[in-house]
């Protein structure tokens, strides 16, 4: 037990003797470590005393320095966060070149500014600011160089790589040995002074007319004149700027491509100019530190293009209108323009033009298609022909190629002032064959001349005679050594005197030979009778080329024909007419006895005599229908009679057509049936009103009607019809199936008493006259065995002159 007290004493002291030892290292070791921190917070307030010493240095540095820590400048886009350090007149006057902009993106603002404009080194390389930050970024590789400004001053810029971080200093000379608040005060001066009075600033471009700009190498507007404020309607060029208002947006885009190109762009648009819509010529142009843009009045140019294109436009369509081909070379040989009749006359395709070909291998294609005329020596030939844009002679005389089809063309060269040569092409094979063909005619013609039997003489404008054929000089009995030698007119009257001597007659018909004057020289006939009893018609006829032709005609033996023809058709007409007047007069007398007839018929089958039989009642009958038929014909022989003794006036009035075919239609519709034949009408309801008489029109159906019921079969078809005309009026036709008429009795139908089939010959005469005297019409197409078609042609209103007279009379 003992011993296991011992033990736990032991291991108890051991216990508290190290709880002690290491007490006293633990307060050792926060000894040491509060020394330590004071140390630290020494050290610390040293570097601090330090860097406010630096920092108070580098205010005093006539300069503004930017220092990137970690990482480096980039160029290409928004520069990074550099610390900014210098004096405050240094930033002023950097300030004075930097963007637009707030503080905390003054360094960007400044770069800016800077990067794009010309500079000047020791190395003969031309780069800008922004081009040697990228190679420092790049390589490490410092630089010192001076930055050329707009108003000519110079920014001295170093930079440099220390450690991890990158260093641009910037210098202005201009503030060296000067106070602070002087350099500051006098940049805002001058900022205010270039912002409110232009002139001060640029006052060439700032009094100009026209919007001129100025933009940074990042895009953005940094200078405007006053053209340009008044242009956007804005209030002064503080708005302008800090709102950045392009003219459009596409000047922004414009710029940016000048900037990546280095080229000027030019560009005639539309823009809002001071609230107004114009036509604007844009020109934008890169410049030491970015880019200068100007806006000028272009509606001008742009009327005279739209002129010159129009032009350009109708000279093409004029050419293009024309047979004859036309190519334009330029001074260059190459192919300008060619119309669409080149394209035929070579058979050249589309595609062959794409590359405006030039004048030696359009020639070289025509050599290898067989199209150009055979040449000994093609090479020379060629090279004479190109020769001509350099050496072209004074006279150009046209040429004639004769190419291997057949054709002949006529060339004609002709050169522009610019050097370049047109050439046309007509095709001139048809004129030379027609010239061939000509003097063939002229041989052929004055044969012809002579075959006549009419004298043909004629005289130029001299008075001598030029042509004449052998029935002029027999009938006349004129001598060959008289018409040798082309004689005057005035020798010819003297020959021609003994057979007519009438001298005022050949002074006359020589003045219109002679006098040129249109009105003595117009077309004149006449007829004369000479000494030797012989009759002559003559024909005086000016011709197109200033020559007059006189025809003569011995007509002596169709003048004693055309008597006796007279005598003839006088003692017809007398014939006519005796016989007009006494069948009119034989008709009236027919007309007493069957009236009586057909009142005793009508009697008896109304019983008046009694009752009769069934026999007795078809007797009646048929004595009924042969009166209704012969008062028919004798109606019909005196309306002939009238009308050729043109005493039938017509009873005008409005004539509703389909209403009259139709009550038409319906009055033969039993007898139709009884012969079992189709009836039809084919008519509008609308056709209509005409002016005629509606009884004749009537009786022209009617008649047309029973001609077709007479000569058609039963079972057959009968068509009734009517429409409209598009000149005016309308056609009314029957058409059935029936037997035909023969061809051979067509011409015969219209004819007074006579008929192809039987039958009084009435129907279709009286028909065709009573549509004649309406002012219309009548055509017949018949074919034996298929039927025949009667096609009536109406006016609108019927002629006037067929009317009562006292209606005329009353209307006038």
């Amino acid at each position: 037990m003992p011993e296991n007290l011992d033990t736990q004493f032991w291991i108890t002291l051991g216990a508290i003797v190290m709880a002690v030892v290491a007490s006293l290292i633990a307060l050792r070791a926060l000894a040491r470590q509060g020394q330590a921190g004071h140390r630290w917070k020494d050290k610390s307030a040293n570097l601090d005393q330090q860097i406010g010493y630096y920092d108070a240095i580098f205010g005093t540095y006539p300069g503004l320095i930017l220092v990137w820590e970690g990482t480096a400048p980039d160029p290409d886009s928004d520069w990074g966060q550099p610390r900014v350090l210098g004096s405050p007149a240094a930033l002023a006057s950097m300030l004075r070149f930097a963007e637009p902009g707030g503080s905390k993106d003054t360094a960007k603002r400044v770069l800016n500014g800077l990067a794009d404009l010309n500079t000047i080194s020791e190395t003969p390389e031309n780069k800008t600011l922004r081009n040697y930050i990228a190679q420092l970024r790049q390589d490490g590789e410092p630089f010192s160089i001076s930055v050329i400004l707009p108003e000519g001053n110079v920014i001295e810029v170093d930079g440099r790589v220390a450690g991890r971080q990158v260093v641009l200093w910037f210098e202005d000379a201009s503030i060296r040995g000067e106070d602070e608040r002087t350099a500051i005060s006098r940049f805002e001066t001058s900022r205010i002074t270039a912002e409110v009075d232009p002139v001060a600033f640029i006052e060439m471009m700032s009094r100009a007319p026209y919007p001129f700009w100025r933009m940074s190498s990042s895009g953005a507007l940094n200078w405007v004149n006053s053209a340009y404020v008044d242009a956007v309607k804005a209030s002064n060029m503080r708005e302008v700027l800090t709102k950045q208002i392009f003219l459009d947006d596409k000047s922004a885009s414009q710029a940016k491509l000048v900037l990546q190109s280095g080229e000027k762009i030019e560009d005639a648009r539309n823009i809002v100019i001071g609230g107004e819509n114009k036509a604007t010529a844009i020109s934008l142009f890169p410049v030491s530190g970015g880019v200068a843009g100007i806006a000028m009045d272009a509606s001008e140019r742009v009327e005279l293009k739209q002129a010159l294109d129009q032009q350009i436009r109708a000279h093409d369509e004029l050419l293009n209108s024309m047979d004859e081909a036309v190519v334009i070379f330029g001074p260059d040989q190459k192919m300008r323009f060619h119309n669409d009749a080149f394209e035929k006359f070579f058979a050249l395709d589309e595609a062959w033009f794409k590359d405006s070909p030039g004048h030696g291998l359009w020639l070289d294609s025509l050599r290898e298609r067989d199209l150009l005329p055979p040449k000994a020596d093609y090479q020379n030939w060629k090279s004479a022909e190109l020769n001509l844009y350099t050496e072209w002679p004074d006279e150009m005389p046209d040429e004639l190629w004769a190419l291997p089809d057949g054709r002949t063309l006529r060339l004609v060269r002709m050169r522009d002032p610019q050097g370049g040569i047109s050439l046309m092409f007509s095709d001139m094979t048809d004129a030379i064959t027609l010239k061939g063909q000509l003097g063939t005619l002229i041989n052929v013609q004055g044969a012809t001349l002579d075959r006549l039997s009419e004298g043909i003489a004629v005289f130029g404008t001299d008075g001598r005679l030029k042509i004449h054929n052998d029935a002029f000089a027999r009938m006349w009995e004129l001598r060959d050594d008289i018409l040798k030698d082309n004689p005057r007119f005035s020798e010819l009257i003297e020959a021609c005197l003994p057979l007519f001597h009438d001298a005022d007659f050949w002074t006359e018909l020589k003045g219109r030979v002679t006098d040129p004057n249109p009105e003595v020289r117009r077309q004149v006939e006449g007829e004369i009778r000479r000494s030797d009893d012989r009759m002559l018609t003559w024909l005086s006829k000016p011709l197109p080329d200033g020559a007059t032709l006189i025809a003569w005609d011995d007509v002596t033996s169709a003048r004693r024909a055309e008597a006796a023809l007279i005598e003839r058709a006088e003692a017809l007409e007398e014939a006519d007419r005796l016989k007009s007047e006494f069948v009119g007069h034989v008709s009236y007398q027919l007309r007493t006895p069957l009236t009586t007839i057909s009142g005793y018929a009508d009697f008896l089958q109304n019983g008046g005599a009694g009752e009769m039989n069934d026999k007795q009642s078809e007797y009646v009958f048929a004595i009924q229908s042969a009166s209704e038929d012969l008062a028919k014909v004798i109606d019909d022989i005196l309306d002939i009679a009238a009308i050729e003794a043109n005493v039938l006036d017509l009873d005008l009035g409005d004539v509703d057509v389909y209403d009259m075919l139709n009550h038409a239609l319906d009055y033969v519709a039993t007898k139709a049936e009884d012969t079992k034949i189709a009836l039809s009408l084919s008519c509008d309801k609308d056709i209509g009103v005409i002016r005629a008489d509606e009884t004749r029109l009537k009786q022209v159906v009617y008649n047309l009607l029973s001609n077709a019921l007479r000569f058609t079969k039963p079972g057959g078809v009968i068509e009734l019809g009517g429409e409209s005309v598009a000149s005016g009026g309308v056609k009314i036709w029957v058409k059935d199936d029936g037997v035909g008429i023969p061809s051979d009795k067509q011409g015969q139908v219209f004819q007074s008493f006579e008929s192809s089939r039987g039958g009084a010959g009435l129907g279709l005469a009286l028909v065709q006259r009573f549509v004649e005297r309406h002012g219309g019409w009548v055509e017949l197409e018949s074919a034996e065995g298929e039927g025949t078609h009667v096609i009536c042609y109406l006016p609108q209103q019927a002629a006037s002159g067929a009317g009562h007279p006292e209606l005329f009379d009353q209307a006038g």
